[in-house]
């Protein structure tokens, strides 16, 4: 979806929110320190699912911090591509809208995942989410000056 209609139909304008992206980014840390506690203990399902909230958390975070709420998983994406073109490139932007579909299978169908599917894909997982910790903060620190 592009980001213009997601403006237009499922992202509304707030007054941009520091506060509330820096609580985000700290729910985020969190969620991916109490993750690594949790290990491999979890099913596979669990566990996309928490990293993804992460990601949506980091997400969520950067627009508050440009004064948007988004109704739409889809539309965090369109955000990122349309305000930080170059923070991931296209394999890293395409696996996040793959894992985003995923993640809603999972949580509404209940669809099972293979079991070596974090082996395979954790690297980037880390990798996306190293990225946008870093944008993250970069972006918390701009707006506290």
């Amino acid at each position: 979806m592009r980001w213009e209609d997601c403006i237009e139909y499922k992202v509304k304008k707030i007054k941009p929110n520091p506060e509330q992206a820096t609580s985000l980014f700290h729910l985020a840390t969190r969620r991916l320190e109490s993750i690594e506690k949790r290990g491999d203990e979890e099913f596979p399902q669990l566990l996309v699912e928490s990293y993804y909230e992460a990601i949506k958390e980091l997400l969520s975070a950067l627009l508050a911090l440009h004064g948007c709420k988004s109704y739409s998983h889809e539309c965090l994406l369109s955000f990122l591509s349309a305000f930080y073109p170059t923070t991931l490139d296209s394999v890293q932007m395409h696996f996040l809208d793959e894992m985003r579909k995923l993640r809603s299978d999972i949580q509404y169908r209940g669809r099972e995942i293979a079991e070596d599917y974090l082996e395979r894909n954790l690297p980037l997982i880390e990798e996306i989410l190293d990225i946008l910790l870093v944008t993250v903060e970069k972006e918390l620190r701009k707006k506290s000056r």
